[in-house]
C-alpha cells in the first residue's frame, strides 16, 4: 500500500460519508447541537488531514490528528454522557474534566465497553502532544542530514491516515446515532469493514 492508495481510499470514503451525513436533522437543544458542531469539527480535521498530506503538508496534518481524536470523543461524550451541569460547564469554558475522564465515562456506555479508545489514548497521547504543540517528535521529522524539511516515514503517513480514516467513520456513526439513523450507524459500520 503505498500513501497515493490510502489517500484514494481516504478520499472515496469521505466522499460518500459526505453524501451520506449531509442534510442529517438533529434536536435543537445544546446537547444535541454541542455534540453535532465537535463531531462535525472531527468530520472536518479528518478533511483537512487528508488535504493536507495530499499538498505534502505532513507536520501540520500529524499535528490535526490529536484534535480529530478530541473532537470525536467530546462530541459522544457531550451527547451520550454528560450532565446538564456539565453541558453548562462547557458552554462557559470552565468543564474541569481530563480528557481521559471523558475517554473513560464514554467507554462506559453501550458499544464502547471494548477498551479501544483508552487503549488508544494512553498509547498513542504523548506522541499526538508531542505532534500537536511542535514537540521532540514533530521536530525531530523535519531534519534531514541536510536540510530542514519534512521528513516524514511513509508507513507513519499510512498510518495517519488509516488511523484518521478509522475515525472519520466513528465520528458518522456518532452522528447518525444523534440522529436516531440506525440504518446508516450500520451503513457506516459496514463500509469501514470493507
Amino acid at each position: 500500500m503505498t500513501i497515493s492508495d490510502e489517500v484514494s481510499r481516504s478520499e472515496a470514503d469521505i466522499q460518500w460519508l459526505d453524501k451520506q451525513i449531509d442534510g442529517l436533522e438533529v434536536k435543537a437543544d445544546d446537547r444535541s447541537r454541542l455534540a453535532a458542531s465537535l463531531l462535525d469539527m472531527a468530520h472536518e480535521h479528518h478533511k483537512a488531514i487528508v488535504l493536507l498530506i495530499v499538498h505534502k503538508l505532513t507536520g501540520s496534518a500529524f499535528a490535526l490528528i490529536r484534535l480529530l481524536f478530541e473532537s470525536y470523543i467530546r462530541g459522544v461524550w457531550l451527547h451520550r454522557s454528560a450532565s446538564q451541569v456539565e453541558i453548562a460547564a462547557f458552554k462557559a469554558e470552565k468543564l474541569d474534566k481530563k480528557f481521559k475522564d471523558l475517554v473513560s465515562a464514554v467507554e462506559t456506555l453501550d458499544g464502547f465497553e471494548s477498551g479501544v479508545l483508552s487503549d488508544t489514548q494512553k498509547r498513542s497521547w504523548k506522541a499526538l502532544n508531542s505532534f500537536t504543540h511542535g514537540g521532540f517528535a514533530q521536530a525531530v521529522r523535519r531534519i534531514t542530514e541536510k536540510t530542514i524539511e519534512a521528513n516524514y516515514d511513509t508507513d507513519e503517513i499510512i498510518e495517519a491516515l488509516r488511523f484518521s480514516r478509522a475515525l472519520g467513520f466513528l465520528t458518522a456513526i456518532a452522528v447518525a446515532d444523534l440522529a436516531g439513523n440506525v440504518k446508516l450507524a450500520n451503513d457506516v459500520l459496514q463500509r469501514a469493514k470493507q
